[in-house]
């Protein structure tokens, strides 16, 4: 008998153990099959998923670091990076009873082929496995889906930029009077996103370590911020 067990796949992929009845014990099966009838049920409504297929009394590969399977910013094909190709993978892994992957498949692409191809080259350079198992516990051939999702990033300077802001630091730890005098220049979303949140330095939090006078005493101190972002390409 085959179960489709589905699982959110934010954490990755989950082995479960399958609840086997004896033979005869009618309630005791009725009671395993409604147990992942309602974990189905409940975990589907998880949003993105990956799903395992797996043989009754058998278990599938195990993960191992799932960390590895993420993409770094650097693996972004180039070509993808500049032409702004976003997208999520689908995949299934191939894996041998040794716990190696064998083969990539994309089920679902990411909508660019540069994408799809650099999601296997990953997850068959990096993935590592505990192999599946029988019902006797002995390792045998599986396999695995997952997924992979390009979302382009940019740094938080791409360039030259320029951040000018003037606040009152109060001896109670406030950040007051915020001024902005100029942000411009060559500035990441992610940032200027920040920036505009919150352009002060500590304006957004309750209290913060005040300025203090040379008796240590709390003092205001009116602040004048400039940070001034150069970049440039290094050559050997």
């Amino acid at each position: 008998m085959i179960k489709h067990l589905t699982f959110a796949a934010a954490l990755g992929i989950f082995a479960l153990s399958p609840v086997n009845a004896q033979s005869g014990e009618e309630a005791a099966s009725d009671a395993a099959s409604d147990a992942i009838d309602a974990m189905e049920d409940a975990v589907a409504t998880a949003g993105d998923a990956a799903e395992i297929v797996m043989e009754e009394g058998t278990a599938p590969p195990q993960l191992i670091e799932f960390d590895l399977l993420q993409n770094k910013p650097s693996d972004y094909p180039a070509a993808s990076w500049v032409n702004g190709e976003e997208g999520t993978a689908y995949y299934e892994l191939a894996v041998d009873a040794n716990g190696a992957v064998t083969d990539c498949t994309i089920i679902d692409s990411a909508g660019h082929a540069a994408l799809d191809a650099k999601t296997c080259e990953i997850a068959m350079e990096r993935a590592k496995f505990l192999p599946a198992q029988d019902e006797n516990g002995m390792p045998i051939a599986g396999t695995h889906r997952d997924y992979q999702v390009w979302r382009k990033r940019e740094p938080q300077f791409p360039g030259s930029a320029t951040i000018h802001v003037q606040f009152t630091a109060t001896a109670e730890g406030r950040i007051e009077d915020c001024e902005v005098i100029e942000i411009a220049g060559e500035i990441g979303d992610r940032m200027r996103r920040t920036m505009e949140d919150e352009p002060c330095p500590g304006m957004n939090r309750n209290v913060q370590p005040p300025y203090r006078d040379e008796e240590g005493n709390p003092v205001t101190r009116r602040v004048d911020l400039m940070i001034v972002v150069k970049t440039e390409e290094l050559t050997d």
